[in-house]
């Protein structure tokens, strides 16, 4: 795991930080339901701010997605998309069930939950990083210096957005949204331990009635106001 985060970081990011000693490490977590536009959302927010940085290498920041079910793929001895199915399970009955037929070596959710804290704080402590999903949101909401984000939009909405991505129809779309947050709520309350909690998230956007744009700079906005660039 920390050699990945080395290579993906940069050795030159982590030494940056080692010489100028600094003690801000600002984060920003997208949390978002299905068929709204959150990784081009943070790839492009990720852009906005490094736009701004200028020539400080320590201010770049990184967006993060595959690298945490990578890292958490090698914890486990599984391959990425295993991880990827699993953690969209969420549920002890089904996270044990697939992980038992899947394979000998037994791991329980309880491992699964301790391995996800572990890589995304790993990820974290470094600072200066957009997180998109897998949990980030409820893994680092008592974290200082951190902004976390929901993205969501009208069940309509969605689904014609759903269609379009994936050349499927109407019906289809609705049951794919529909299981796929289920397994999204499932997966933030194994972590958080109880019902999610919608005043987790700090700001909520309305991808349907917003432009990304838009998005990108309230986002920026707010960052600018708590003093995380």
């Amino acid at each position: 795991m920390e050699n990945l985060l080395l290579k993906y970081m940069g050795q030159g990011l982590t030494e940056v930080f080692t010489q100028t000693g600094i003690s801000v490490k600002p984060i920003v977590t997208i949390s978002r339901e299905f068929g709204c536009p959150s990784k081009l959302i943070a790839q492009m927010l990720t852009d906005a701010i490094n736009k701004r940085a200028g020539e400080h290498p320590y201010k770049k920041w990184k967006f993060i997605n595959k690298e945490v079910l990578e890292s958490a793929a090698k914890e486990f001895q599984l391959n990425p998309s295993d991880v990827k199915y699993l953690l969209g399970l969420g549920e002890k009955g089904l996270l044990e069930d697939f992980l038992v037929s899947f394979s000998s070596n037994y791991v329980s959710n309880l491992k699964v939950k301790h391995t996800l804290h572990k890589v995304v704080n790993t990820i974290a402590d470094t600072g200066h990083v957009v997180f998109v999903g897998r949990g980030s949101a409820a893994i680092l909401h008592g974290r200082q210096h951190a902004l976390h984000v929901r993205i969501q939009a009208p069940v309509e909405w969605r689904a014609h957005s759903v269609c379009e991505m994936r050349n499927i129809d109407m019906m289809e779309a609705r049951r794919m949204m529909e299981a796929t947050d289920k397994k999204r709520t499932a997966l933030f309350e194994l972590i958080l331990g109880r019902k999610m909690d919608p005043y987790i998230f700090d700001v909520v956007f309305n991808c349907s009635t917003l432009t990304q744009q838009q998005i990108v700079g309230a986002i920026t906005g707010m960052m600018e106001a708590r003093e995380m660039l």
